[in-house]
């Protein structure tokens, strides 16, 4: 089990989406815990913000993983024409 840890920015993305995606994109991060059990997840190369992203719609959730700590660090949320 994983320890999901936010950057400060992401409480700005979280206000910014309408709120009928909020349900979903929290249940997501729920989800994000039993990492790397997660549907939708896709390696990312050569991403200047983060090695993984999470599809949840047309939303994505931009995101590290440390391993030592079993943490993951959520960077990013947003619609996906935005964050890439």
């Amino acid at each position: 089990m994983f320890k999901l840890v936010c950057a400060k920015g992401v409480l700005k993305d979280l206000r910014k989406l309408a709120a009928y995606n909020l349900p979903k994109i929290k249940e997501a991060l729920e989800e994000l815990k039993n990492f790397p059990d997660v549907q939708q997840i896709r390696h990312l190369t050569n991403h200047p913000i983060a090695d993984y992203s999470l599809r949840v719609g047309n939303y994505r959730i931009l995101f590290d993983v440390n391993w030592e700590k079993k943490e993951i660090h959520v960077l990013k949320i947003g619609h996906r024409k935005d964050v890439y």
